[in-house]
């Protein structure tokens, strides 16, 4: 799962560019909008957002309707689907975590973009499903509280925090220094 503190932090842009770096390196990915209440990767994707998720787990569509191949970036990928009256519910259903355990048996990877942790349950909900979270945070945008409190979300959920991704760092910050040498690591066009 890729998870993040609040909105605006990368989250979305993480779980894509992962998954595409794993389907670059010759894994079989799946890339699942796990945001029921704002989730917005298909657009990035060009995918329509109906028929996804919400669908499947209400048991209205199935798992071949709900999955779109995409070999323009070479992983598959579910949509969000209608947003439902109820994410919380529908996460919470014993068909989502069914569908988990099947779905991981197919893919080498599993990626799911999860709301924010502190504006709702449905991140504690997922987490606690699935075998690692990464934690997204934005450089200069959160306070150590909010940081606090988003750990703390999920560690009392459950939930494996595997790691943390540091996003939207000013490329100035990559210097680190020992006496008088100094390395910068940049990355400039050709």
């Amino acid at each position: 799962m890729i998870a993040g503190p609040s909105p605006g932090v990368g989250k979305s842009f993480v779980a894509i560019n992962l998954a595409a770096i794993l389907a670059d390196a010759g894994k079989k990915v799946l890339l699942i909008d796990g945001d029921l209440r704002k989730g917005h990767i298909n657009k990035s994707l060009g995918v329509s957002s109906g028929q996804g998720l919400s669908e499947f787990i209400s048991n209205t569509i199935t798992l071949d309707v709900a999955i779109h191949k995409l070999p323009a970036v070479n992983f598959d990928f579910i949509a969000t689907g209608a947003i439902p009256p109820n994410p919380s519910e529908l996460l919470l259903h014993e068909r989502f975590g069914i569908f988990l355990d099947n779905i991981s048996k197919r893919y080498d990877h599993v990626i799911i973009d999860s709301p924010p942790i502190l504006a709702v349950t449905d991140a504690a909900i997922i987490g606690r499903m699935a075998s690692a979270t990464l934690m997204v945070i934005k450089a200069g945008q959160h306070t150590m509280r909010e940081l606090e409190q988003s750990t703390k979300c999920l560690l009392q959920a459950g939930v494996d925090i595997k790691g943390i991704v540091f996003n939207d760092v000013a490329e100035s910050s990559f210097r680190s220094g020992y006496g008088q040498y100094i390395y910068q690591y940049s990355y400039q066009k050709s």
